[in-house]
């Protein structure tokens, strides 16, 4: 039960991000990268696309890096799955 409660938070909260990245002023990305921080631990399809989307968009990486550094230890952790290594 508290699983599907997470993700349909994760997946609001995705929502609403996205939709406040597309107006002009961009208030999105923090209801987005909460929305994921739900939906990492749930669901091992989206952990396996932010870390796809970490690897190809670089912006985004050092968004969610940013992100990372700043948050508590344990919102930390779950971003923290989906970081990639530089592959220099």
């Amino acid at each position: 039960m508290m699983r599907i409660l997470c993700r349909v938070i994760g997946l609001v909260l995705c929502l609403f991000g996205i939709i406040g990245m597309l107006t002009p002023i961009p208030l999105g990305i923090l209801p987005f990268i909460v929305g994921l921080m739900f939906l990492i631990p749930t669901t091992p399809s989206a952990a396996r696309a932010v870390r796809g989307a970490r690897r190809k968009i670089r912006i985004f990486d050092r968004l969610m890096s940013a992100a990372t550094n700043r948050l508590p230890y344990t919102y930390r952790r779950v971003l923290r799955e989906t970081e990639v290594k530089p592959d220099w």
